[in-house]
């Protein structure tokens, strides 16, 4: 991380709530809601060729604003890269969309 990153969205209420904080700077930091970021996937192509209509309902039930889903298809590869620009406005509803991600059988990752 450089001098130039953007750590608007932090505080030092929590250093265990952040647990994934490896730069020294950000230690004891925790998130500040609401927060937008790119959540991104890994997903199996061949399974997943619904993973954008998936994906919306998904937000939609939790009331989750995302402003754009993209995907990068590799020629060849059993894999594929899908983003989503979310904004979460509690720690909760953040949690839970990402567990609802992670019960979709097709995606392997999302950070």
């Amino acid at each position: 991380m450089d001098e130039t990153s953007n750590l608007e969205n932090v505080d030092d209420a929590n250093p265990e709530a952040a647990g994934l904080l490896a730069d020294p700077r950000l230690a004891g930091a925790e998130l500040k809601f609401p927060v937008t970021f790119d959540l991104r996937m890994i997903y199996v192509k061949t399974e997943g060729p619904k993973i954008v209509e998936d994906l919306e309902a998904l937000y939609k039930a939790r009331g989750v604003p995302c402003s754009l889903i993209q995907g990068v298809d590799i020629p060849g590869s059993k894999y594929a890269r899908m983003g989503s620009r979310v904004t979460f406005t509690s720690r909760e509803q953040m949690y839970g969309t990402y567990e609802d991600i992670g019960k979709l059988p097709y995606v392997k990752s999302a950070i």
